[in-house]
């Protein structure tokens, strides 16, 4: 049985390993693509799939059922296309999960 080390951690630690986290993560993008959600997916969609991260290039969306992951899916290339305007952070593909 190992023993774990109950001494604090030095901040400079804890903030190197959450740097590493996020260093893959685009905050700007997202809210890029927030902003225009319900604009390209319609509002009735918008308001039960959410893009949750770009993350290397890579739009992650939850979806409650599989149907949204579907229609998402088949609509993942005019998606792209429309957010290819967000600049060179703009994701290049699409990625849905199914969460309810």
């Amino acid at each position: 049985m190992s023993t774990r080390n109950l001494e604090p951690e030095k901040l400079g630690t804890t903030l190197a390993t959450l740097m590493k986290r996020f260093r893959r993560v685009d905050i700007s993008a997202i809210e890029a693509v927030r902003e225009r959600w319900d604009q390209i997916v319609g509002e009735a969609i918008a308001e039960v799939c959410i893009p949750e991260v770009v993350k290397d290039g890579v739009l992650h969306v939850r979806v409650p059922s599989g149907a949204y992951s579907q229609k998402l899916q088949l609509d993942a290339e005019k998606i792209i296309s429309a957010l290819q305007d967000i600049g060179p952070s703009a994701p290049q593909s699409l990625h849905v999960t199914v969460r309810g």
